[in-house]
């Protein structure tokens, strides 16, 4: 498995507010792609704590770029602290052809489908920063900070090194949470309604 250090924000403006933001901050964008997530869990361990569950799913995942297309299954494991802030993370990704045999597949093995996630991804940098801006599900705007960058030229060393890209552009942010759970979100408004 391949550990990784990030950090995920939801922002308190309108994605056209914050994306005029950081072209005032010099940032460009680089990257526009979707992800297209199918969040499978066993039957049986559709129980406890949402965070407890998305450690437990697969993810059937669709990669949409301008000239291509990636599908694989991806499982995400993620260890949390008492704040409920991540403290290591991995992924293990394989890829596949095809999105409904592989759903099917799942199916067979007693798994089922908790949540769909589609991801619109801006990516945008300067020579010294990098982030990715996320419209999810049309509801919602996050901010992810990876530690290796892919147009920036630099890597993040450390958590506090990408919450400075945060706080040192005044991107304006819901809270203090520079662990946002995406996921659980998304679980809480399908499921609490």
């Amino acid at each position: 498995m391949n550990y990784e250090n990030e950090i995920t924000i939801e922002v308190d403006t309108t994605l056209e507010n914050l994306l005029a933001l950081l072209e005032s901050k010099e940032f460009e964008l680089k990257e526009t792609y979707d992800v297209k997530d199918i969040y499978l869990i066993g039957k049986n361990d559709k129980q406890g704590d949402y965070l407890s569950m998305l450690n437990k799913c697969v993810l059937i995942r669709d990669i949409i770029e301008e000239n291509n297309e990636t599908k694989m299954l991806t499982y995400k494991y993620k260890e949390y602290n008492d704040k409920k802030e991540i403290t290591k993370q991995g992924k293990i990704k394989v890829k596949i052809d095809d999105i409904d045999k592989a759903k099917s597949l799942f199916e067979k093995l007693n798994f089922e489908e908790l949540i769909r996630i589609n991801d619109h991804l801006l990516v945008y940098a300067t020579d010294k920063e990098e982030l990715i801006v996320q419209s999810v599900n049309d509801k919602h705007v996050y901010i992810e900070i990876e530690d290796e960058c892919h147009y920036a030229n630099r890597t993040y060393n450390s958590i506090d090194e990408m919450k400075e890209v945060i706080t040192g552009n005044n991107i304006p942010m819901k809270g203090d949470n520079f662990f946002v759970k995406k996921a659980e979100i998304e679980l809480e408004e399908t499921y609490n309604k």
